[in-house]
């Protein structure tokens, strides 16, 4: 079966990894130049901005790569290992064979991986609605900021903390949905 992109999953799978760094910072540097605004102090107001930009554009990347990497996960990792019990019993009895472990592990004791496929799809659904605050953010940063439209105040900070949040969430169920297995391996 050959899949989209199936053989530039890797150098994407990285990629989408280092976009998904400069995300989560920008989305929490923004979050650390919004402190003052309660208290209507805007000296930070031009590298809040730029943060603002920033996450948004990395957001926006973030989501496409991770996107195109979609179809290989969900054949390659979700079908293929997270949903099939057989998969997971064999790589158990390969990891015991390789370690010399003669004691078998019955199969009623290995572990579901559903759950952790159910997580991650539920993070796609947030990580999508984090992009499109991430980028209603950018428009109000450039036509409404709270700085000229004190009535967006609340709006501004609950949609930056909302991005900056959401980011974070995508981010780490990332990490523990490959740190069972990964878009690249064999």
């Amino acid at each position: 079966m050959v899949i989209l992109l199936e053989k530039w999953v890797r150098p994407l799978l990285i990629v989408h990894a280092v976009s998904a760094a400069v995300l989560v910072a920008a989305a929490t540097h923004h979050i650390v130049c919004l402190r003052g605004y309660f208290r209507r102090e805007f000296g930070r107001y031009k590298g809040e901005r730029r943060f603002a930009l920033i996450a948004a554009v990395a957001y926006c990347i973030t989501f496409v790569i991770g996107n195109l990497l979609y179809p290989t996960y969900k054949v390659r990792v979700r079908a293929e290992f997270f949903d099939n019990p057989a998969a997971i019993a064999e790589e158990v009895r390969l990891r015991q064979e390789q370690t010399k472990v003669t004691t078998p592990s019955p199969q009623s004791s290995l572990p579901s991986l559903s759950p952790i496929a159910r997580l991650f799809d539920i993070k796609e659904h947030w990580v999508a609605l984090g992009c499109a605050a991430s980028l209603l953010l950018l428009l109000l940063s450039r036509l409404a900021h709270p700085r000229e439209e004190p009535r967006t105040l609340l709006l501004y900070l609950g949609l930056a903390l909302f991005a900056g949040g959401t980011a974070w969430w995508g981010a780490i169920v990332g990490l523990i949905t490959a740190s069972f297995r990964s878009v690249g391996t064999l």
